[in-house]
């Protein structure tokens, strides 16, 4: 698990362990510390995973922040703090993580997303929303980076071949009582805490997860939207049916410029999936090369 505090991951492990054991189902599961909001970290975890050599059947990008009615933060990178944990870091992580999960073939990428991307815009020359033209608000930085994830995993979906065996997905999880309420204010954390009746269980929310990660339908379904040259990559459902992400998802004009950007901004080529694939050496600015 790429965690950022290790600590509370190995209790956590050290709990299913016991939970699993008795059930003739042992777990070998590690942690390994990565930051999110520091690009070098997630470089730094990418070479550390990929020097084993072994192959990766599931990434599941799974962490998030909402900084609920705070103001405009900046990773120590200089971006939006959204844009950089919800989407830059995870996008950085996928494409470094393709030798592995090429060796893993057949393999899937799984981006935990949300139905709030249906609010978002991106703009790719203003995606730490500086330029004055949108008035920042916490939605506009959350929102942004979920349209913007969606929109590079399009990309990523057409770019990978069917030979690759590498599935791309994105999925909502629905409205989960998870510690993301560490990010809201007081008072709002204790409403949060008052209605679990109107939201999903952590229990719930991963069942969509779980699902795109496991069900032998999911390749299916990637394999004939590609056949199909559908514009955007598969969208599960919180109740673990295809669905049909936003209108602005479907801007292919825009996600192309998303891509491009994106890849800029964590400091790699342009052709760096295609290299990937071939075997090939790249470079990254937040680290040294990889392969």
């Amino acid at each position: 698990m790429a965690v950022r505090n290790t600590k509370a991951a190995q209790e956590l492990i050290q709990q299913w362990q016991n939970e699993w054991s008795g059930k003739g189902l042992p777990l070998n599961i590690e942690s390994m510390e990565v930051d999110l909001l520091s690009l070098d970290s997630v470089v730094r975890f990418a070479d550390a995973w990929n020097a084993r050599l072994g192959p990766l059947h599931v990434l599941i990008n799974n962490a998030g922040v909402f900084a609920m009615g705070e103001a405009q933060k900046f990773s120590e990178d200089g971006y939006e703090q959204h844009m950089q944990v919800n989407h830059l870091a995870p996008a950085l992580l996928s494409v470094l993580l393709l030798p592995s999960l090429i060796r893993g073939s057949p393999s899937r990428i799984i981006n935990v997303n949300s139905v709030m991307h249906c609010v978002g815009f991106v703009d790719p020359d203003d995606m730490n929303v500086v330029s004055g033209r949108r008035k920042y608000s916490s939605l506009i930085g959350y929102s942004s980076s979920k349209l913007a994830q969606i929109m590079f995993s399009s990309i990523l979906f057409k770019k990978l071949p069917l030979e690759t065996g590498v599935s791309v997905v994105c999925l909502s999880p629905g409205v989960v009582l998870t510690n993301v309420a560490r990010d809201l204010p007081r008072f709002l954390q204790a409403l949060y805490a008052i209605i679990p009746y109107f939201i999903f269980s952590p229990q719930e929310g991963c069942r969509s997860s779980l699902f795109s990660a496991t069900d032998p339908q999911v390749p299916e379904y990637w394999e004939t939207l590609k056949t199909d040259d559908w514009p955007v990559c598969p969208f599960i459902s919180q109740d673990c049916r295809p669905a049909n992400p936003s209108e602005e998802a479907h801007n292919t004009e825009t996600a192309h410029r998303v891509w491009e950007k994106t890849l800029e901004l964590v400091g790699l080529p342009i052709d760096a999936v295609e290299k990937l694939i071939e075997g090939e050496n790249i470079h990254c600015r937040y680290g040294e090369q990889h392969e």
